[in-house]
């Protein structure tokens, strides 16, 4: 079996009361077509060209949406799924008619804001959460490792009794059908540390959540006085920048040393539009031949060190525009990060139909970390 790639998709892009009542907003796209940067060193937005300020609603457009994924080689969507205070909401409905088994839907369960498992509870009241939760995650054709459906956890380190969670949560699933759940955690520090306590393996965390490399902006003492005076942006000391050459070289290098740990793959990341107030996140130096690197080496990767059953690659994002991962054609970019995703994917799948010919693949891995590390030095 190939190597699977799966891209976080953003949901909120539709006409739906459950979604607004969740996140407050009634226009998911406002926040994109009115933000301005707050500072000079801030990457500029990136706004929707072929398919525009869409809504997922319409049929129509939700089968270009899916359609252009599938034409990239994407293989499926992760969709979030997140506790709306009554019920369990992910908006995948809009897609759904767009899926079957050569494009499945996996969920990521943000129990990160789900403050319910993050205490101790009523054994009745978790069954009864857990039955719901299994419901939400129960839609569409599934994405299934191992012969068992995918369930991305945001965050293992937030859950209360993660061990007897976990236990339920499966009972649960056994009771509706499920052949059963294959549980991968976001790992905040991008190791397989927690997979005692029942997961079944990690993955990479997003750019925001985990660094391998320090930021390049170290201000110091009196660089703080003299923002405070205005006389330098203080967004030195509020935000982060880290240069996107150095993480994804060292995202890649020694991989195999952190244990089962799924590559996540990102062609740009900046979200100061969703930190306004500061702490945002902002990759600079972003380019599209170090990505295209990136992503080979990624699926490289888990072909050798996954069985083929369980061989996947996840990419942040699909429609990420708010923290500006979009791989969806856009104003700025045009078709490049679009057509370089295709590119990547293609040669990738490519070296793998002729794997039975090609070098050793500690071998492949070491020339692909080498031309990563000479393209850093180059740009």
């Amino acid at each position: 079996m190939a190597v699977r790639v799966l891209a976080f998709f953003d949901s909120r892009y539709q006409t739906s009361t459950e979604l607004q009542a969740l996140t407050g907003e009634a226009d998911p796209w406002r926040g994109l077509r009115e933000g301005r940067p707050l500072s000079r060193q801030h990457p500029p937005l990136n706004t929707p060209t072929s398919l525009g300020y869409y809504d997922l609603s319409n049929a129509d457009t939700a089968a270009r949406v899916v359609g252009l994924a599938r034409y990239v080689g994407i293989d499926g969507f992760v969709i979030d799924c997140s506790w709306s205070g009554d019920h369990y909401v992910t908006g995948s409905a809009p897609v759904l008619p767009f899926c079957d088994h050569s494009f499945t839907l996996a969920y990521r369960w943000r129990n990160d804001q789900d403050p319910f498992w993050q205490a101790p509870a009523a054994a009745e009241n978790r069954s009864r959460r857990a039955a719901a939760l299994i419901a939400a995650l129960s839609t569409g054709p599934a994405t299934d490792l191992r012969g068992r459906r995918l369930v991305i956890l945001a965050s293992p380190d937030a859950l209360h009794a993660p061990t007897a969670t976990l236990a339920l949560l499966r009972e649960e699933a056994q009771k509706a059908g499920w052949p059963g759940i294959y549980f991968a955690g976001t790992s905040a520090d991008g190791t397989a540390r927690f997979l005692d306590n029942g997961f079944d393996a990690a993955l990479d965390p997003g750019p925001a959540d985990w660094q391998p490399c320090p930021p390049e902006n170290q201000p110091a003492g009196f660089e703080f006085l003299e923002a405070m005076a205005g006389l330098r942006d203080s967004v030195d000391f509020f935000d982060r920048f880290y240069s996107y050459g150095s993480s994804v070289v060292l995202r890649m290098m020694n991989r195999g040393n952190r244990g089962k740990v799924f590559p996540c793959v990102f062609p740009a990341y900046h979200d100061w539009l969703i930190h306004q107030d500061g702490g945002a996140t902002n990759l600079i130096g972003t380019n599209t031949q170090l990505f295209i690197q990136f992503l080979e080496n990624a699926i490289t990767f888990s072909r050798e060190r996954f069985g083929p059953d369980e061989s996947v690659v996840f990419l942040q994002s699909w429609n990420g525009w708010n923290e500006g991962s979009q791989i969806e054609p856009s104003l700025l970019d045009g078709d490049l990060i679009f057509n370089a995703t295709r590119n990547a994917i293609d040669r990738a799948r490519y070296t793998e139909r002729s794997h039975s010919a090609a070098a050793p693949i500690d071998q492949d891995l070491a020339q692909r970390s080498t031309l990563l590390c000479d393209a850093l030095r180059v740009l």
